[in-house]
């Protein structure tokens, strides 16, 4: 199981991670909602464990915003406030469980279990005659399966999360590289084959570059 964990309290942190480590759950750790976000559209995580307050951000505002964008993912949340109407406000935006500190970390690896055995529901996402089957991997062209490596696959559901917003070159890199940056033309090299893949068999361009700025994926309706 692949869990990611959000959570600022380092401390608090540390003792979850290796707890679930010996409990033979991986964890990947982001100390904000920003460093979440660079990680959260690499990789498709078995839970997510989130913090309700965080510097950059709530949890709550967060979670509805990553299930608008399709992350499929079910979300455990962990808060000191206690109230029904707080946990309301969680399941309200997508949150699967909840989970008020100080908690026993063996709750917390048993809701992890039972989560993560859901299946979640179809997520579908269209943009033009783009559709994206987020829970099967598959994206879909005017009917057609069309073909993509990983990095290719996790470029363009970064893009198609983010329509019609333009995602900047380099946090598009920060992402496919979180360890340590390529050199300049591998984006370049695999946008150039994302396009031969997704734009060239088809009349409508969908892939945008913003010069200067990075890409986006979108329908344009007039292009003169």
């Amino acid at each position: 199981m692949l869990v990611l964990l959000v959570e600022d309290n380092r401390l608090l942190a540390k003792n979850i991670i290796h707890y679930l480590e010996l409990n033979e759950i991986e964890c990947d750790y982001a100390e904000t909602l920003t460093q979440a976000e660079q990680i959260i559209f690499g990789l498709t995580f078995d839970a997510i464990i989130l913090d309700l307050n965080l510097p950059d951000g709530d949890g709550i505002t967060a979670c509805k915003k990553w299930k608008d964008q399709c992350i499929i993912s079910p979300i455990i949340m962990l808060t000191a406030r206690s109230t029904l109407q707080d946990r309301l406000s969680g399941f309200e935006v997508g949150a699967d469980d909840y989970l008020v500190k100080p908690f026993a970390m063996a709750e917390l690896v048993a809701r992890l279990r039972v989560v993560s055995q859901r299946r979640p529901s179809p997520k579908i996402l269209t943009i033009g005659d783009l559709e994206f089957d987020f829970a099967r991997h598959h994206v879909h062209r005017k009917g057609q399966l069309l073909l993509l490596s990983r990095t290719g696959w996790q470029i363009l559901t970064l893009l198609a999360r983010r329509s019609p917003e333009t995602v900047e070159r380099e946090e598009i890199e920060r992402i496919l590289w979180p360890d340590s940056l390529p050199d300049s033309d591998s984006l370049r090299s695999h946008i150039h084959l994302l396009r031969k893949i997704v734009d060239k068999p088809f009349e409508q361009k969908l892939i945008h570059t913003i010069r200067g700025i990075g890409l986006c994926l979108k329908v344009v309706t007039d292009e003169a």
